[in-house]
């Protein structure tokens, strides 16, 4: 028999490895992918771009020649997933987590204000940088201690969470709006890319409860000391080959093609071919994958609730100055356009010109800023940055790059449980993973890599010790 470049022979559905389709290299297909591989199941990756990485990618600057992040990537203590995955795929020292949370905040006038954590056990450790925090008046810190506590306190599984905002959940308890604003929605803005208005209460309090007071680990900040090229496509790239895994990039996926019971019969991809597995998890973004169901999934559960979910736009801008203008790791911005702000060239040791200094502006819940032309941006974050930094008024901003991202995250907004997925789908053997399923976590690098375990768990949980093949061929009708 003749077999195209990428066909692999098979021996029918009595072989004693069962077989995998992952669609997306993102973080949770490659998670699911690697789950099952460590299980004994033959797995087969489809990724439409020509890396891995998905929404945590790099790419090379045809100017400058450098290697860019699409955007800065932070996570915190709390990501144990994320943190255990980097040690599995060696890549533990290319990323650095804060011993002690060290946040330096900035208003409009310049006065710096610090959240910080201590010694001793949570959320004691917290206590000074309440009492010092430059950015609340005494009767502002006081509140602040009062919402604390009450978020300690409550339940955040309780249903009307979910239908609750998290703003009106602190103002309910007692917390001001100069309160919410410079205290609260700094730890929520960044780590739901939203508003604290248009968040809930449920989601909201998961961050403070799980991140802020569980532990004195949990909210340390930290971020990728590599490009994420380095730091996770090409090592995770590694880690799956390593596995046995077969990972074919520059393959899109056009189409999922089911009978009328649901069943998948196959995944029509690019080139005209038809991969077969014994069991498929879709790894695409929530706006994507319905274009990919046909006739035999379409109308049926989760598929038809995804137009529920939105999503929130990131805007990062990257600037190369001719010489130093920021020292530190990074900082805040209260009540200014420039929000965070990272010196890559102390993150990254020297990544920039000679003598200058390269930085990078991350802007979350960008809606102002998402459909401004480049050139303005630019200028306008080039103003801010001579406003909050003195040194930046005398050096020369030799080269920056916007990358916009539209739909960066999906948005946790009151309600939006409701239309996030398990990984159990209407189909008996079709699953799903991306960080938008139910997996208790907003949109992040951890909430990723979770979705992808928990969708390796339903599909061995299916199919225990199942065997199969996977197969391509030429495509055909699919009867």
């Amino acid at each position: 028999m003749a077999h195209g470049p990428f066909d692999e022979v098979t021996g029918g559905r009595g072989d004693a490895e069962p077989s995998a389709l992952v669609i997306g290299g993102g973080l949770a297909g490659i998670a699911a992918a690697a789950r099952l591989a460590e299980s004994g199941w033959r797995v087969t990756l489809l990724e439409a771009r020509n890396s891995l990485g998905g929404r945590a990618f790099s790419f090379v600057d045809r100017e400058s020649g450098r290697e860019l992040d699409n955007g800065q990537h932070v996570f915190v203590g709390a990501c144990r997933n994320l943190i255990e995955f980097c040690e599995r795929i060696q890549v533990a020292d290319l990323w650095h987590l804060q011993p002690r949370l060290n946040v330096d905040i900035y208003d409009r006038a310049g006065r710096r204000g610090k959240l910080y954590g201590l010694g001793g056990p949570a959320p004691a450790h917290l206590l000074a940088a309440f009492v010092t925090y430059r950015h609340l008046s005494l009767g502002d810190k006081l509140r602040a201690v009062r919402g604390v506590i009450a978020a300690m306190l409550a339940d955040r599984t309780a249903p009307e969470m979910e239908t609750t905002s998290f703003y009106d959940w602190l103002r309910a308890h007692g917390q001001s709006e100069r309160c919410i604003y410079n205290l609260w929605n700094v730890i929520i803005e960044g780590t739901l890319n939203d508003n604290i208005r248009d968040v809930s209460a449920a989601m909201g309090l998961m961050i403070a409860q799980d991140g802020l007071l569980k532990g004195r680990r949990e909210i340390n900040i930290g971020y990728p000391n590599a490009p994420l090229g380095q730091a996770v496509g090409v090592p995770s790239e590694a880690y799956l080959h390593k596995l046995g895994v077969r990972t074919l990039l520059g393959c899109p996926v056009h189409a999922i093609k089911a009978d009328e019971d649901a069943l998948v019969l196959g995944v029509e991809a690019g080139a005209g071919r038809i991969f077969r597995a014994d069991a498929y998890v879709s790894a695409v973004p929530f706006w994507i994958l319905p274009s990919l169901i046909t006739d035999g999934l379409a109308g049926k559960e989760p598929f038809n609730s995804l137009t529920g979910l939105q999503a929130s736009p990131i805007v990062n801008v990257h600037l190369e100055y001719d010489r130093p203008v920021m020292d530190g790791e990074f900082c805040y911005f209260l009540d200014n356009p420039l929000q965070w702000v990272f010196n890559d060239s102390l993150i990254r040791g020297g990544d920039g010109s000679p003598g200058g200094q390269s930085l990078t502006v991350s802007i979350s819940a960008a809606w102002e800023h998402i459909d401004l032309p480049r050139p303005d941006l630019t200028n306008s974050i080039a103003n801010e940055m001579r406003a909050a930094f003195p040194k930046a008024r005398q050096a020369q901003l030799v080269k920056s790059t916007v990358v916009k991202q539209r739909n960066a995250t999906f948005r946790c907004t009151p309600g939006a449980r409701r239309f996030r997925p398990g990984p159990v789908t209407a189909s008996p053997n079709l699953f799903l993973a991306g960080e938008w399923t139910d997996t208790g976590w907003p949109s992040t690098m951890e909430g990723a890599i979770i979705s992808g375990y928990n969708a390796a768990a339903a599909v061995m949980s299916r199919f225990g010790a199942a065997a199969g093949t996977l197969e391509e061929k030429s495509v055909r009708p699919m009867v």
